[in-house]
C-alpha cells in the first residue's frame, strides 16, 4: 500500500469538517442576515489576518450578491493603523464601531479562529467591539474556529468549524470562512443577483406575479375589519374575475405564483391536510405555477414569513424570475412589504382593513385582482421593466 501524502490527508480532513458542519446553525444565520437586510440593517464584518482578508472578500459578496449594506473596518488601513497607533490595538474595532453608529438593527459577523479572549491576549479587540455590540442591542453571527471564544459566549448564532486536527486548526478555519459565507450568500433567503458565469449560462430571466392567497385569489373571512382565512377547502370561495385576470397574465407571459403566510397551521389551529386540500382545489381550478407558503408564527423568526421576502426569493431563484420586472399584489401590509424587500413592484387591493400601513406605500392600489391585472399589462405594454 501506498503512504499517504499529505494533500490526501488534508483533503480527508476537509472532507471530514464538510461532514461534521452544522447545519441549523448554517440555516440559522441565512435567516439572521435575511433579517436584518429586511429591517433595513448593516453588515459589519470583522477578522484580524488571514480573516481581516476574508472578510474584505465576504463585504464584497454580501454587498454585490445580497443586496446589503456590508463594510469591514480592516479594508480601510491608514484608519486601522491611525487608531491602533494613537488608541492601542484592543479597540480598533470598538471606536471604529462607535463611528459608524453602530444600532440595534445591525449585525456583525465576526471570522476568526479563536474567536477572542482577553486573559490570553488572543484578539481582545473582538472582545471590546462585542462588547459595544451587545450594549447597543445590535445581533452577532460568528463564523469560527476552536471553542468559539468569547465570540461563542455573546453570539446569536454560531457556526464552528469543526477540528479534526489539532495541527490544521487555522488552515482549516479561514478556509471553510469562505466556504460557509458562499454557502449564505448562495442561500435563497439571501440571495438576490445571480453571480456572473452562472446568468451567462442560464435561460433569459422571467417575470412573475406573486400572490397572497386570501383577499386576493379568494374570499377572506373578516371579522372586525380583520381577514382571516377559510377554514375548510369548501369553503374557498374564488373572488370575482380571478380566473380571467390570471389568464391574461399567463397570456401575456408572467408565471403566477401564490406566497401565503397561513399561520394557523403553525398554531394547530389548522390542519396541514385540510390547507393542502385548500392549495389542491386552487391548483385544479386556476391556472398557477406554484404555491409557496409559510406556517410559521411570528414568533418562529423565519425569514419566509412575510413581511420577508423568503418565499418570493425561494420562487425567484426556483425559476430564474427577473424581480424588478415582476409584482407582488396583495391585500396587506405584510404583502407590500415583502414585495418591496424583494425588489418587486407592489400592488395593494385595498379593502380598509383595521391593521397597519406598509411602511414603503404600494406602486398602486386597486380595488380587485382584475384591476390588477389590468395595470400589470398597461405597464408592461409601456415597455417598463423596473422600478
Amino acid at each position: 500500500m501506498s503512504t499517504p501524502t499529505f494533500a490526501g490527508v488534508f483533503l480527508a480532513e476537509a472532507s471530514q469538517i464538510i461532514a461534521k458542519l452544522d447545519r441549523a446553525s448554517i440555516e440559522r444565520a441565512a435567516t439572521l442576515i435575511a433579517n436584518t437586510r429586511a429591517a433595513g440593517g448593516r453588515l459589519f464584518v470583522l477578522g484580524i489576518g488571514g480573516s481581516a482578508a476574508n472578510a474584505s472578500h465576504a463585504v464584497n459578496d454580501f454587498r454585490k450578491i445580497a443586496g446589503i449594506e456590508a463594510y469591514a473596518p480592516t479594508d480601510n488601513v491608514s484608519e486601522l493603523t491611525a487608531r491602533a497607533n494613537d488608541d492601542g490595538w484592543s479597540s480598533i474595532f470598538d471606536s471604529w464601531l462607535r463611528t459608524s453608529r453602530l444600532c440595534s438593527t445591525d449585525l456583525l459577523l465576526v471570522l476568526s479562529v479563536g474567536g477572542g479572549n482577553v486573559e490570553q491576549n488572543v484578539s481582545p479587540n473582538l472582545v471590546v467591539a462585542l462588547k459595544y455590540a451587545k450594549s447597543v442591542g445590535a445581533k452577532i453571527l460568528g463564523i469560527l474556529g476552536r471553542d468559539g471564544g468569547y465570540t461563542a459566549t455573546v453570539a446569536d448564532v454560531c457556526v464552528l468549524i469543526p477540528i479534526v486536527s489539532p495541527a490544521h486548526i487555522t488552515p482549516h478555519t479561514e478556509a471553510f470562512q469562505a466556504i460557509v459565507w458562499h454557502l449564505l450568500v448562495s442561500h435563497p433567503a439571501v440571495k438576490l443577483q445571480a453571480t456572473k458565469w452562472e446568468s451567462m449560462a442560464r435561460p433569459e430571466k422571467r417575470r412573475a406575479v406573486f400572490l397572497d392567497r386570501d383577499g386576493v385569489i379568494n374570499r377572506a373571512v373578516v371579522r372586525e375589519r380583520k381577514p382571516y382565512p377559510p377554514e375548510t377547502a369548501d369553503k374557498l370561495d374564488l373572488l370575482p374575475g380571478v380566473a380571467e385576470a390570471l389568464q391574461n397574465l399567463r397570456q401575456a407571459g408572467y408565471l403566477l405564483i401564490v406566497v401565503t403566510n397561513q399561520p394557523d397551521v403553525g398554531r394547530g389551529t389548522q390542519s396541514r391536510e385540510i390547507l393542502d386540500a385548500m392549495h389542491r382545489s386552487l391548483s385544479e381550478r386556476l391556472s398557477l405555477d406554484d404555491i409557496f407558503v409559510c406556517c410559521h408564527t411570528d414568533e418562529d423568526r423565519c425569514s419566509c414569513r412575510k413581511p420577508l421576502p423568503g418565499m418570493l426569493l425561494e420562487a425567484a431563484a426556483k425559476y430564474n424570475v427577473d424581480l424588478p420586472a415582476s409584482f407582488m399584489v396583495g391585500d396587506r401590509w405584510r404583502d407590500i412589504e415583502a414585495g418591496y424587500n424583494a425588489g418587486c413592484r407592489t400592488i395593494l387591493i385595498d379593502y380598509g382593513y383595521s391593521e397597519k400601513s406598509p411602511d414603503y406605500p404600494p406602486d398602486v392600489c386597486v380595488d380587485s385582482l382584475r384591476e390588477a391585472a389590468e395595470w400589470i399589462l398597461s405597464v408592461a405594454s409601456k415597455g417598463a421593466r423596473s422600478i
